[in-house]
């Protein structure tokens, strides 16, 4: 692999793994900060964002150990980080890194909204919030493009 692929990789792969360190710290921390009853359903949804955010750190990993199955891995990754949403009792967002986004508030009229997130993760699943959004991830977007990029080059 030649030199500035290799430094791309490397860049990719430590921007993953400490995305995944970030989101899993910020869990606990959520979690144990005291604010929160931890019931059932909160710690089987927190043990979903820490698998979410240990496979951020796998995929990390993953590009230095095997670039190519790396990036496949990184670009699923980056898929499951576009797209966030809310709609009445279900929601999902999910972020391990930096979230650049922007999307439609649609309680009352459409209202645009830009949003800027670290690591985080919210899943809504029976939760009446009342809320309807969606949005998209610019930076996952970008790195989408960026790794599709990369694995043409890793081809040639």
């Amino acid at each position: 692999m030649e030199k500035q692929l290799r430094k791309q990789v490397t860049a990719l792969a430590l921007y993953q793994i400490i995305g995944g360190i970030l989101g899993i710290l910020l869990t606990l921390w959520v979690m144990f900060r005291g604010e929160l009853v931890l019931t059932q359903q909160v710690l089987r949804f927190s043990l979903f964002a820490a698998a979410l955010f240990m496979f951020s750190i796998l995929c990390g990993r993953m590009l230095f150990r095997n670039p190519p199955r790396g990036l496949v891995l990184s670009l699923l990754h980056q898929v499951l980080q576009v797209v966030y949403f809310t709609f009445g009792e279900y929601g999902f967002q999910y972020v391990a890194g930096l979230r650049i986004g922007f999307g439609f508030d649609m309680v009352g009229s459409w209202t645009f909204k830009f949003r800027v997130a670290l690591s985080s993760f919210q899943f809504d699943f029976g939760n009446a919030t009342g809320q309807k959004f969606i949005g998209i991830n610019l930076v996952a977007l970008f790195l989408i493009f960026w790794i599709e990029r990369l694995l043409e080059q890793g081809k040639r």
